[in-house]
């Protein structure tokens, strides 16, 4: 999900614009894949875990 916010700061006696500044945060959500030991396991032993991440390039992956 991404936030944008606008900041506007306007002289209130000139009415002049002083400053205009955008912002965008990024809120990802982190990869995770939720299995039992065994299963877990069995897509290490497969080769399956690159196949899984491929999709997500320059993550950081590590084990919980």
């Amino acid at each position: 999900m991404k936030t944008y916010t606008l900041t506007i700061i306007v002289n209130e006696t000139t009415g002049e614009l002083v400053s205009l500044e955008e912002t965008i945060d990024v809120d990802e959500t982190p990869i995770a894949i939720n299995a039992s030991e065994l299963v877990m396991e069995s897509i290490q032993n497969a080769g399956l875990v690159a196949e899984l991440l491929m999709c997500h390039p320059g993550e950081c992956v590590g084990e919980a």
